[in-house]
């Protein structure tokens, strides 16, 4: 028994002295809205590393071009370009040539160690909405996915993510499908999106939806999803869903289904224009046109109206306004 309390000891011993484990680091970028904190992960391996990009916001008219240099004046400011400056022209790769003198721009630029101003990014006609831009760039390639998570309540996934946050104005967070490259000498990724069907997932609660892409603007709090929208949901009797794209708001914690809605469970199809799912009650409303009523219907007959109750744990539906039915004799 002696010797088992020894061996215990030195098993103790030996565990205190063996040097803690380093703590998992994963490149984060944060948002918040209304006490909502909205936070960004990478969750993979360093490679793709996360790239963050500072960069100060610059507008007005071009006052001087000088192509030989390739340099660009604003008033009194100048700026260089070089191969990394990227130019842009209703929302298409353009190029330093398309410049002109008197021209609106914004500019993305930063400081250089000798002083002078570089620019990243010129967009023609465009102008600054603030004075300055904090970029931060996320890749996870398979099976690792970078995570966003919006307050406690929700979650998002996908391949590729970028949050662009200007100072004291807006934040923005986009979310696809696609991958990225590292381009060690530039210190810069190069990102192949695709918006997929699937590239994005949402979970909430019991459900699951897929689109091609999310696009998170903090100033309305409501994250856009690209379609083809598919939709799961768990339980004793599984739901499966369709819509063209859907819509989740961070203040209300609310689902909504947009166009074309489609719902299937234990038999029962359910149509509609619009579906508002609140997972928290485990209800959803589902709302028609008077041209296209919502419409749920089974092997014995289907109900119709305007706005419909629907049970997401039972699959029971009420119709709540104009209600019209039709059922076959027992």
């Amino acid at each position: 028994m002696r010797w088992a309390w020894w061996l215990a000891g030195l098993l103790l011993l030996l565990a205190l002295a063996q040097p803690e484990a380093e703590p998992a680091f994963q490149t984060t970028a944060e948002i918040e809205r209304r006490g909502k904190r909205i936070v960004v992960v990478k969750t993979g391996p360093d490679n793709p590393p996360a790239i963050i990009e500072l960069r100060d916001l610059y507008g007005g008219a071009i006052t001087a071009l000088d192509p030989e240099k390739k340099t660009l004046s604003l008033g009194d400011k100048v700026f260089l370009t070089d191969a990394l400056t990227r130019y842009w022209l209703e929302g298409k790769p353009a190029k330093f040539s398309d410049l002109q003198v008197g021209q609106e721009v914004r500019l993305e630029a930063a400081e250089q160690n000798d002083g002078s101003l570089k620019a990243f990014d010129v967009r023609i006609g465009a102008r600054p909405e603030g004075k300055a831009l904090t970029r931060s760039l996320f890749a996870d390639p398979p099976p690792f996915r970078v995570q966003i998570t919006f307050g406690e309540d929700a979650r998002a996934y996908g391949a590729i993510a970028r949050v662009e946050q200007v100072r004291e104005v807006n934040d923005h967070v986009y979310l696809t499908g696609g991958t990225a490259r590292y381009i060690e000498e530039e210190d810069r990724l190069e990102l192949d999106l695709k918006p997929e069907p699937r590239a994005v997932e949402v979970q909430q609660g019991k459900s699951r939806a897929w689109g091609s892409r999310l696009d998170y603007d903090n100033q309305s709090g409501e994250a856009q999803v690209a379609g083809p929208i598919e939709l799961e949901r768990q339980g004793e009797k599984p739901l499966k869903g369709s819509a063209e794209r859907m819509v989740y708001n961070v203040d209300d914690e609310i689902l909504r289904l947009l166009g074309g809605v489609r719902l299937v469970q234990e038999g029962r199809t359910t149509t509609a224009a619009l579906a508002v799912v609140q997972e928290k009650d485990r209800v959803a409303f589902l709302y028609g046109t008077k041209e296209k009523p919502v419409r749920s219907e089974n092997k014995d007959g289907f109900v119709e109206g305007g706005k419909l109750l629907y049970n997401l744990d039972s699959g029971d539906v009420v119709v709540l306004e104009g209600v019209r039915g039709e059922f076959q004799e027992p």
